[in-house]
């Protein structure tokens, strides 16, 4: 496995490849991305968390290349879930100690086979809010231009780590992704499927193992393509010793607006004890030339 710096100097090396490719080619695009979420949930904690992710980005695209970079603005109910760039995992925030402790001594099961859920600090009169690490990322059209009914993506991100991790605003270390995702089209039908390896930073006493995040999902569009609906499933490999990782399912709606704004919205439901009970959000993009 590649250590920290060698990921860095890779993930470098491919987004200034992007970032110059993005700049010879003519026909650039400059765009407006924003996005919001409402999540709830307890997790494997005694309390229930509510957290509110709001984000704001540009990005560039020509032909082939696409860069963006988002700054994420957090407001929570506890500091027990901190956000990554795949989003909040539940690692106690500034008592991870807590949960790597607690998982660490064996398979945590109470009477019935229910899980015994982490009980830390009360925080009933807890209301955070701030901005969380920024990120950077890249995509690069492999195949399928135009009208092709098939599209295949190389991605790759990284997040900066400046937030204060005792908020639950970030985990305090780099996360870097490499990955790919495809979709095909069949008339109003299409499908998508996307995967990312992801390099985790530890918490100075909890480890965040490396993972990788998967998804899949199948959508219709509707009035010329006006309207989309999609259907999806999403997940990830262990992230934390002994907890069950993240995975939910969610429906959305996207609506183009005009030929420079396209909207959606989604629900999603959490189907592990690492993941938000429910979720809602959505989401816009506005060209700007």
């Amino acid at each position: 496995m590649m250590n920290l710096k060698r990921w860095i100097l890779f993930l470098g090396f491919i987004i200034a490849g992007g970032l110059s490719g993005a700049g010879q080619v003519r026909g650039q695009s400059l765009h407006y991305n924003g996005s919001m979420q409402l999540a709830t949930g307890s997790y494997y904690f005694e309390e229930n968390t509510r957290s509110f992710y709001l984000t704001n980005g540009l990005g560039i695209r020509n032909a082939r290349y696409g860069i963006s970079a988002d700054v994420p603005f957090v407001i929570q109910s506890s500091p027990w879930i901190s956000y990554s760039r795949y989003g909040g995992i539940p690692t106690g925030g500034p008592q991870h100690g807590s949960v790597g402790r607690h998982y660490g001594q064996g398979p945590g099961m109470g009477m019935g086979g229910r899980r015994q859920p982490v009980d830390l600090a009360d925080t009933a009169s807890y209301t955070q809010s701030g901005f969380s690490d920024p990120s950077l990322s890249l995509q690069y059209q492999v195949l399928g231009f135009e009208t092709a009914a098939t599209a295949l993506y190389f991605n790759t991100s990284i997040k900066f780590p400046l937030a204060d991790p005792s908020n639950g605003f970030g985990t305090g270390a780099w996360d870097m992704g490499i990955g790919g995702s495809v979709s095909r089209r069949f008339d109003t039908w299409f499908t998508t499927a996307n995967f990312m390896y992801w390099h985790f930073g530890d918490m100075p006493d909890l480890e965040l193992k490396s993972s990788l995040t998967y998804g899949a999902g199948i959508g219709k569009s509707f009035s010329g393509g006006h309207w989309l609906v999609l259907g999806s499933f999403n997940g990830m490999t262990e992230i934390i010793d002994g907890v069950i990782p993240p995975m939910s399912a969610a429906l959305g709606i996207g609506y183009q607006v005009g030929a420079r704004t396209s909207l959606n919205i989604s629900t999603s439901f959490g189907l592990s004890e690492s993941s938000a009970d429910v979720a809602f959000g959505g989401g816009w993009q506005v060209k700007l030339n």
